[in-house]
């Protein structure tokens, strides 16, 4: 399935069963805003370009609970801004690892020039896409500092994590994190009455 007819769906199924997390789903994000993620820095992958075009992430912020965070292990998508604030960050951090002799413990473990950070929990857990050359480009990447995760391929591909999301709302089946335990959504009413996705 194309990755467009996957986020159709989403959106679909998002809207019946919990409009709450559809409600935090931003409209589209501008060709500048897409184009300033990398500046010609790299070429971004085209999947992250389909999916900015069909919502720019989520309007709640990341570092808290609730609605929103309906991709699995609670991870709120963010916006074209914060895909390009967290990209400039890692270039930021790889240049101070090289300066203080530190790049074996960051480069490829924590920061990347060529990784785009798409979402984050409200603990810090990361998703990057990957797009350094070779047989992980376009890849989904997990950063988990708790679960000492880094760079760890959770996904083949963006179009993968959004098939297996919507596969598992949709049926219920669980999803198996990068350290091989099991999670499933659940709607839950939170304290201030909004519903939202929740995987435990």
């Amino acid at each position: 399935m194309q990755l467009q007819d996957v986020l159709n769906r989403l959106d679909r199924w998002l809207e019946v069963n919990v409009p709450d997390d559809f409600g935090t789903l931003n409209p589209p994000a501008t060709a500048s805003e897409i184009d300033a993620i990398t500046e010609n820095r790299f070429s971004l992958v085209p999947e992250i370009r389909t999916w900015l075009e069909h919502h720019n992430g989520v309007s709640t912020h990341f570092r808290h609970s609730g609605p929103g965070g309906f991709i699995p292990g609670g991870h709120y998508p963010v916006d074209a801004e914060r895909m390009m604030l967290g990209q400039r960050d890692m270039e930021q951090d790889v240049a101070w690892s090289q300066e203080d002799d530190n790049a074996d413990f960051v480069v490829g473990r924590t920061a990347h020039v060529k990784w785009v950070p798409i979402s984050s929990t409200h603990v810090g857990t990361q998703l990057i896409v990957d797009h350094r050359e070779g047989p992980t480009h376009g890849a989904v990447l997990e950063i988990d500092q708790d679960l000492e995760l880094w760079g760890v391929v959770r996904w083949k591909s963006l179009s993968e994590m959004f098939q297996e999301t919507l596969e598992s709302l949709e049926t219920g089946r669980p999803v198996v994190t990068a350290i091989g335990r099991e999670i499933r959504p659940e709607t839950v009413r939170e304290s201030d009455g909004t519903s939202n996705i929740v995987w435990t």
